[in-house]
């Protein structure tokens, strides 16, 4: 089994001419184009951790656990138009069927503990 762990301050930035791209801390690509382009498909077992302030996983623990399981179905790509050209961005994570991009997004500004065993 393979783990992954994402940590950081959850926020927006521009990828490309997506102006509200969701990162946590200082990833490279936003996080639904990650989980597409590694993780699309594949079974996960998803724990993660949210504080105001910056935490090691030790004292996340010792708050709130949110568990979620099931296949990754991630979407990241923008929209053209021939006329007017850039329309929007379709930008969408979710493993078994819970919208994790809407739940971290709802906490901006915070700081997130991300683990992910692949299975």
């Amino acid at each position: 089994m393979e783990q992954l762990i994402y940590k950081g301050f959850i926020k927006e930035a521009t990828k490309g001419e997506n102006d509200d791209a969701l990162f946590i801390g200082e990833m490279e690509y936003p996080l639904a184009e990650k989980f597409e382009s590694e993780l699309q498909g594949k079974q996960v077992s998803v724990r993660y951790w949210i504080s105001d302030t910056e935490k090691t996983k030790e004292q996340l623990q010792e708050g709130a656990l949110k568990t979620l399981i099931g296949a990754v179905d991630a979407d990241y790509g923008d929209r053209y138009s021939e006329i007017t050209g850039y329309l929007w961005t379709d930008e969408e994570l979710k493993i078994g069927g819970h919208d994790l991009l809407a739940e971290l997004s709802s906490s901006k500004g915070k700081f997130v503990y991300l683990e992910i065993d692949v299975h």
